[in-house]
């Protein structure tokens, strides 16, 4: 487990165990940043290059381009601007919301140049609870990349070459490992954890997408924050204040019963 996301589960279970009482709990994260970072290449020119890194529009480039005056392959990340979720403690899981926008850039690159193995994208912003003081945190995505060779037949994802995705060459491959947000932290006997629940491709979840041969493929990336233990359903206020109220009247009536006794 990396160091990252324990202190992201870390500050989101302490800003929950202030609001355990509450039914709908308002998640607000702030503006998003991101960097490609820890970036896996085969030998040769090319090596994968980053621009604009921790910003809210971060991208990734690598390879030599054929022809040489041709763009090189790459991956662009718009981040998600501030957005607000709920949290409900009685179902015990947030609503959807997405962290941004993922976009590979499948170009014609030599096979005698770099071609991207892995690469982590390590994304930033703040969390607060119901107007509580905002926390860092960070989210860290690992991307494994398949340059497949144009040439190969039958195709790395074992279907033909010259049809369908491989219409103009083997599709790219790429994954992402969710792994590393199976972290959990109990809060009054409650278990939180945020789940990265990958891909958003043409409205279904996916793992892993691929990418036509000198084309751009998107994906939305989804998650959501939910307890993994059942959450207490909380007292209605309605009833803790009228309780309160007695205990106030009977401490206020043994005070009078003492005093008339002295």
């Amino acid at each position: 487990m990396k160091p990252v996301t324990k202190i992201t589960m870390f500050s989101l279970a302490m800003l929950a165990s202030a609001h355990v009482n509450a039914a709908l709990v308002t998640v607000e994260f702030g503006a998003f940043t991101g960097s490609w970072v820890n970036a896996v290449a085969d030998s040769g020119s090319g090596q994968p290059m980053t621009i604009d890194n921790a910003t809210d529009n971060p991208m990734l480039r690598w390879g030599l381009p054929s022809p040489s005056t041709g763009p090189q392959s790459g991956y662009d990340f718009a981040s998600a601007a501030s957005f607000n979720t709920t949290f409900d403690t009685d179902t015990g899981t947030s609503d959807d919301f997405q962290l941004g926008t993922f976009t590979h850039l499948n170009n014609v690159i030599l096979s005698t140049g770099a071609s991207l193995q892995s690469v982590d994208l390590q994304l930033s912003t703040t969390v607060s609870i119901d107007g509580g003081t905002p926390v860092d945190v960070q989210f860290v995505f690992n991307f494994t990349h398949n340059e497949t060779s144009n040439s190969s037949d039958p195709c790395a994802n074992g279907a033909a070459n010259g049809v369908g995705v491989n219409v103009n060459g083997c599709a790219d491959i790429i994954t992402v490992s969710t792994s590393q947000f199976t972290d959990v932290t109990t809060v009054n006997g409650v278990k939180y954890t945020v789940n990265i629940q990958g891909f958003l491709v043409d409205g279904l979840f996916a793992d892993r997408f691929e990418t036509v041969e000198q084309s751009t493929n998107q994906a939305f990336i989804q998650a959501n924050i939910s307890a993994l233990t059942e959450v207490p359903v909380p007292e209605p206020a309605s009833v803790a204040i009228f309780g309160s109220v007695l205990a106030g009247f009977a401490m206020m009536h043994r005070r009078k019963r003492q005093h008339l006794r002295s």
